[in-house]
């Protein structure tokens, strides 16, 4: 009985450390994957990409500006179970202003104009 008491809060505690430890770039890689039904190597693909992103962001001091892109593509994005996107047809990227401010921060701290993120 008092196991049972013990390993429940125990187990909560660890879930509650697992998504504090989980990365921006991983939630948005969550919502694509579980939007596009992806396999085992897409997931892999577009993990890799959205945490290449969030490394490079990092690199150049813009993880300010990462957080703001990727929280408005958590908030901003839609899935039509076939597609995830931030864009909207006739308005554009839902995300645009988020984007363009990470693309300016890195080339602002990149010596050779930054990269360009998309």
């Amino acid at each position: 009985m008092h196991r049972r008491l013990l390993v429940k809060p125990l187990l909560l505690l660890s879930l509650v450390g697992a998504s504090a430890d989980c990365s921006r770039a991983q939630v948005i890689c969550e919502l694509v994957c579980d939007c596009m039904h992806c396999n085992d190597q897409d997931e892999i693909l577009v993990c890799a990409q959205y945490s290449h992103q969030e490394d490079l962001a990092d690199a150049y001091g813009c993880g300010e500006a990462w957080s703001a892109l990727s929280i408005c593509i958590e908030e901003k994005g839609t899935c039509d179970e076939i597609e995830f996107t931030t864009i909207e047809n006739g308005i554009g990227n839902r995300c645009g202003a988020e984007l363009r401010g990470l693309d300016d921060c890195i080339k602002a701290a990149s010596a050779h104009g930054g990269f360009r993120i998309e």
